[in-house]
């Protein structure tokens, strides 16, 4: 008998002072039987980091034809294309292919700096791409705050994320260039 995937709501209440955009959303998410809740929960700060009000989680982990999330058009065509981990190459330069923009988020210090490394040549020569690292770096770990039915604030500021709920706070770091 297969699992099947775990639901999970989220209220949150988003304040990007970067973009300017603020903004209440009601989730809902499936964590993968083979995800762990970490990996559930940067996929959420993907989502509040490139928030739009078009932007959905996908099937993501269930199929290699779709990101984690993404943004389309009335028409369907692909604006935002955001993966998680660390891609090949193939499957980046195909996101670029469908897409007009694609980000890369990775959450594994020591595995991602190796990969990034690996292509950084041929990253710099993508202009739709973007990679980014999240690094949490204050009161970790990043999966403290799961439950079935969460609540929870999200601030975006420069370089930084904080993320709580009504007792505490995680503050998560976001890399645009992985250190060597």
């Amino acid at each position: 008998m297969a699992l099947g995937s775990t639901i999970y709501k989220v209220d949150i209440n988003l304040s990007n002072f970067n973009t300017h955009y603020y903004q209440d959303f009601n989730l809902t998410m499936a964590k993968h039987p083979s995800e762990d809740e970490a990996r559930m929960m940067y996929r959420l700060l993907a989502f509040l980091y490139c928030a739009h009000e078009d932007l959905k989680f996908t099937r993501g982990l269930s199929t290699t034809e779709e990101p984690e999330l993404w943004q389309k058009d009335y028409t369907g065509q692909i604006i935002q294309w955001i993966d998680m981990g660390l891609p090949d190459l193939k499957r980046i330069r195909q996101a670029c292919g469908k897409s007009q923009s694609v980000k890369v988020f990775t959450y594994h210090q020591n595995k991602a700096q190796e990969w990034y490394q690996k292509n950084k040549s041929d990253f710099e020569k993508n202009k739709k791409l973007e990679v980014y690292h999240f690094n949490v770096n204050e009161n970790g770990p990043i999966d403290k705050f799961v439950k079935k039915s969460m609540v929870l604030s999200c601030i975006i500021e420069e370089s930084h994320m904080y993320l709580s709920n009504d007792n505490e706070r995680i503050g998560i770091e976001i890399l645009s260039e992985l250190p060597v």
